[in-house]
């Protein structure tokens, strides 16, 4: 560098200490605009009381429920908000089982043991993750090796392969 540019850079350096110093002691003043005040509490909404009935009637099940003991099973069914259940969930009746595409994306063993990452909620986008024992739409989750899976239900034994080597 040369001495002069070496002048000019400690020059600045001083003079942005000198005003970093000035604004640290002099207290720079801000005007705040005036707000107009609060007549008084802000009002309610009015609930129905049949309509607040029906929601924690709606709620309980999940309110009663311990999510962490150890010894609770997984429901049959994945618990969907009324408000968030499309028109053909409300239409069929919960006793009728459908059977629907079931697709394998990949299996991995843990400490927790074998799970397999299996698509079988359309309403769920992506795969979920099952265990030796689950649920799987109609069927149960009989049996996890390294590239299929084994489910057991009314209508017979269903295998589901991972297709290896295919871009998803």
């Amino acid at each position: 560098m040369t001495p002069r540019t070496t002048r000019v850079l400690s020059g600045s350096a001083a003079a942005i200490t000198v005003l970093a110093v000035t604004l640290q002691i002099i207290p720079v003043r801000v005007s705040l605009p005036e707000a107009p005040g609060i007549a008084g509490p802000l009002p309610t909404p009015v609930v129905d009381p049949s309509e607040q009935a029906a929601a924690l009637l709606a709620y309980e099940e999940l309110v009663r429920a311990n999510p962490f003991d150890a010894d609770r099973k997984p429901p049959n069914e994945r618990f969907v908000p009324p408000e968030f259940r499309s028109t053909q969930q409300q239409a069929r009746p919960a006793d009728q089982p459908v059977a629907p595409r079931l697709q394998l994306f990949g299996v991995a063993t843990g400490p927790m043991g074998a799970v397999a990452l299996i698509d079988a909620n359309p309403s769920i986008p992506g795969a979920e993750i099952y265990r030796l024992g689950d649920r799987v739409s109609v069927y149960q989750l009989e049996s996890i090796s390294d590239t299929e899976v084994v489910l057991r239900g009314d209508s017979g034994v269903r295998r589901l392969r991972l297709i290896i080597g295919r871009s998803r």
